[in-house]
């Protein structure tokens, strides 16, 4: 039997093709991992449930052999009867009686699969999306987030998403015809050892092709990922209400649509290359699948002709012939969309193992308590920084302090590097040369949660949450149950309780009109949203990006006016274009194509008459 298995394994494979199958045998067994996490997260979620689903999958898988098998005997005890031989009635009303019962209990069984399979899938579904919540919330920087390759990725993983939870029905989708396909050549081997051998091997190319393809989709998949994430902004920016008025008055629906209608069709074709390639494959393998029906046809004719079978086996072996030649096509489209699925599995779990910090971390037990307030600033020490994409330094060794205790303005062009700089502070990226100091410690020796509970920031691209008004502001205390008193008062500071005064429903209204209920709010604001958030915190340094920017006269010159009392003590930086916030600062930097160039009080730096000075003077000559 070796002898004759070699014989064939060399007569159906050339070396190139035997080298090939030998390498994807090897590759079994990362694949079995995959599968073997992907099945525990779907049905972990639900274990007592999981047990009876795969208990039934079993059992049903069962069925289709039994009643082959129960078929055979009941109509040998048939042909016996005919002929005169003498069998009880009972024997074969209770053969009748189990073939009918392997038939109904299939049918029966069906609608408690669907049921359990729902049950799972919903639980699968919430516990996935916990998974991607949570290993979004392990990248505590933005060393992957602001790079578009991981926006594609993410783009693969939610287009996979739904293979976690549909896994358990998908893996017993094939487990069934598998173990019908077991027991069928099973009988068949009783026939003749050959005859299943044949059908097998006549599948093993089929296999191999339908894993090629599976391959190729999955390339295709990945390399359109942007091309499907630029759909879907086109489909966004046309029925999203932000940039509504804008598509409509300059005329843009037709101009994405177009776009939108581009990257369709090259993502189409490309699919329906792979797609025809499939095609004639399939055509070859049905011939070849034709000839070993055929063939098993043929043998079995054959020994009935002889007189070897009975009539119960010819009904027996042409039903486990055709059976199992349906089992084997479906196994191998099965094997196919599997290894099409563990592909992106592994995208998955990569996307999931490698959500991790890029920035250092101290470790726990060296780790510094950031301080309540600042005694010796903040300090910048020759600090260089590139992004991990970019070509060239956005900041070039930056010397500067910000003395503790006072307010530091940071002023420049659009593109010197000021947000850069915020990140760094707030440690979203690590300087990629030189250090930045926090009481003479580097920011990296203190413990990451500690120093961003001492750090508020208001940012420029401010986060326009759908909460209630009064969440958007509490969230600033980092999500921790704060007093309705303190939210007021931040409110009050930053000029938000106007707002609030102004709503139907107060603090309890609900932002953004994405959900029923909610209303939107104006620029300037949800500038004062933001700011009231950032007021929440118990900050030693406050960070304020573009603070005014969408602020009318009124409300930047009553914002200033507590803006003194809010900071007192504190270390505050503010970055701002516009100069009547700028030169109420203690310190002035003025930074320039990534370097610091200039650094005084605002009487110093107009005295020196030089880059601050002319900006200065250039913002002024509007108001004269």
């Amino acid at each position: 039997m070796n002898t004759l298995l070699g014989q064939l394994w060399d007569a159906f494979f050339s070396l190139s093709q035997r080298v090939r199958v030998r390498k994807q045998l090897r590759d079994v067994w990362p694949t079995v991992v995959l599968l073997t996490r992907g099945l525990y997260m779907g049905l972990a979620p639900a274990p007592a449930v999981a047990t009876i689903y795969v208990a039934l999958a079993v059992l049903t898988s069962a069925m289709p052999v039994a009643q082959v098998w129960l078929g055979k005997i009941l109509l040998d005890q048939l042909a016996l009867v005919v002929g005169g031989a003498a069998i009880a009635l009972s024997v074969i009303l209770l053969t009748a009686a189990l073939y009918a019962l392997t038939m109904g209990l299939q049918t029966a069984l069906e609608p408690v699969q669907e049921v359990l399979t729902a049950w799972l899938e919903d639980r699968a579904v919430g516990a996935f999306d916990r998974r991607l919540m949570a290993a979004g919330g392990r990248l505590i920087d933005l060393y992957q987030v602001e790079r578009p390759s991981f926006q594609d990725n993410l783009a693969v993983v939610q287009f996979g998403s739904y293979i976690v939870p549909r896994l358990p029905t998908f893996l017993q989708s094939g487990l069934r015809p598998a173990l019908t396909l077991a027991g069928l050549l099973f009988l068949l081997a009783r026939l003749h050892p050959f005859i299943p051998l044949v059908l097998m091997l006549a599948t093993v190319p089929y296999l191999i092709s339908e894993r090629r393809m599976a391959k190729n989709r999955q390339t295709v998949i990945a390399k359109q990922s942007r091309a499907a994430r630029e759909m879907e902004y086109y489909t966004q920016v046309t029925t999203e209400p932000q940039p509504a008025k804008e598509v409509r008055v300059f005329g843009l629906g037709d101009f994405f649509l177009q776009r939108f209608e581009e990257r369709r069709i090259q993502a189409l074709r490309e699919l329906d290359r792979v797609r025809l390639i499939h095609l004639r494959s399939n055509g070859f393998f049905g011939a070849l699948y034709a000839l070993a029906l055929g063939g098993g046809f043929w043998y079995v004719a054959a020994q009935a002709g002889a007189g070897h079978l009975t009539v119960g086996d010819i009904a027996l072996y042409l039903g486990a012939i055709t059976q199992s030649e349906t089992a084997l096509k479906y196994i191998g489209q099965w094997v196919g969309r599997l290894y099409e699925m563990t592909l992106r599995l592994d995208t998955i779990f990569s996307f999931l193992d490698r959500s991790r910090p890029h920035i250092a971390l101290a470790p726990a037990a060296d780790a510094l308590d950031a301080p309540h307030l600042l005694q010796e600033g903040i300090a910048f020490q020759d600090v260089t920084f590139q992004y991990p994409e970019g070509e060239s330094d956005v900041l070039h060794k930056v010397c500067a302090t910000l003395p503790a205790g006072k307010v530091t303005a940071l002023v420049g062009v659009n593109g010197a590097g000021k947000s850069t700089l915020v990140k760094l502070l707030t440690r979203m990226y690590d300087p990629t040369a030189g250090e930045i100091l926090l009481n003479g410690k580097p920011l990296h020796a203190y413990d990451l949660e500690s120093l961003r509970r001492r750090i508020a920031v208001v940012y420029q691209d401010f986060a326009q949450f759908a909460l209630s008004l009064g969440e958007n502001i509490s969230v600033g205390a980092g999500g921790l149950d704060t007093s309705d008193e303190r939210m007021r008062q931040a409110a009050a500071w930053a000029g938000a309780d106007q707002v609030a005064a102004n709503l139907a429903q107060g603090y309890d209204t609900q932002l953004t009109r994405r959900f029923s209920g909610g209303v939107e709010l104006s620029g300037g604001e949800w500038q004062k949203v933001a700011l009231a958030r950032g007021f929440m915190r118990d900050a030693a340094f406050v960070i304020l990006d573009e603070p005014t920017a969408a602020l009318d006269a009124e409300a930047e010159y009553h914002l200033f006016q507590r803006f003194r009392e809010l900071v007192a003590g504190k270390t505050a930086l503010i970055i701002s274009h516009r100069f009547s916030t700028v030169r109420m600062a203690d310190n002035i930097l003025v930074l320039e194509d990534g370097a610091i160039i200039e650094n005084g009080s605002h009487q110093d730096l107009m005295a020196a008459n030089g880059r601050y000075a002319t900006l200065y003077a250039m913002q002024a000559s509007w108001y004269q």
